[in-house]
């Protein structure tokens, strides 16, 4: 499941996993993992080692534009989101697990 994440997915996973984790945690880490990789590729674009995100589109007039990326932009928003995975496994992990029952069953 986890062959595609790069080398940062992969200790990111190996930080944040626990063989007690349930899967809900699991596929949070896995998403968080995606997007180290994620931001690990932003980085390499944005210190120039990677390939520029552009794209060419149709101008207003027919003439052709080439559209840049906010590479910057996108690599705060996936900080965000990273963040806010984490927060939200280390949440989850703190949390006492629900009953089994509903607390109605002892009247």
């Amino acid at each position: 499941m986890a062959s595609e994440l790069g080398e940062v997915g992969e200790k990111l996973r190996a930080a944040l996993e626990s063989p007690t984790d349930s899967f809900e945690i699991t596929v949070l880490i896995l998403e968080a993992a995606r997007v180290g990789d994620r931001l690990e590729q932003l980085n390499s674009i944005l210190t120039g080692e990677g390939e520029i995100w552009a794209r060419l589109t149709n101008g207003r007039e027919g003439d052709l534009e080439i559209r840049v990326d906010n590479v910057l932009q996108e690599a705060r928003q996936q900080a965000g989101t990273l963040r806010q995975l984490i927060g939200t496994i280390r949440r989850l992990r703190d949390e006492p697990e629900a009953p089994d029952d509903d607390g109605l069953a002892d009247l």
